[in-house]
């Protein structure tokens, strides 16, 4: 019954999970319709990328291991895709003071939508595995994660 009751959680779950095949393509979306970004930094993305890869490959592990405490990892990891982010916009925001701030927005707005739009993404696709990861706990344990 405990395995049955629990099912439509997880089925829940990884249709959610199928969202982040659309995060996929969005990311794809933006990197045609912005053109070329070879002359962007891309230190935050790449960054994020790892991370974010990591966690879709923790919470897949965790799912056919049924590796309950793989949780409390993917949430870690998930405040470090999160504080990227809102480094990253806080740079935007507030470049440094020895730079013209009209002048770099205008010299690099392509690079920044680019970069803001795929973090976006890769952030929401960090929460999908966290999700994947709370329905692992939720299976093994038959209580919610307590950090939801």
């Amino acid at each position: 019954m405990r395995r049955i009751s629990k099912r439509p959680i997880l089925y829940s779950q990884l249709l959610d999970s199928g969202c982040t095949l659309n995060k996929s393509y969005d990311i794809t979306d933006v990197l045609e319709t912005m053109g070329s970004i070879s002359d962007c930094d891309k230190s935050y993305v790449l960054k994020m990328s790892n991370t974010v890869r990591e966690m879709i490959n923790l919470s897949i592990n965790a799912l056919q291991s049924r590796d309950r405490n793989a949780v409390q990892k993917l949430y870690e990891m998930d405040d470090t895709v999160d504080a990227l982010y809102r480094r990253y916009v806080n740079e935007i925001i507030n470049p440094q003071e020895n730079q013209n701030k009209k002048e770099l927005l205008d010299k690099t707005s392509r690079c920044y939508i680019s970069a803001l739009l795929i973090l976006g993404y890769l952030e929401r696709i960090s929460d999908h595995a966290c999700y994947i990861g709370d329905s692992v706990y939720y299976i093994v344990t038959g209580n919610s994660n307590p950090r939801r």
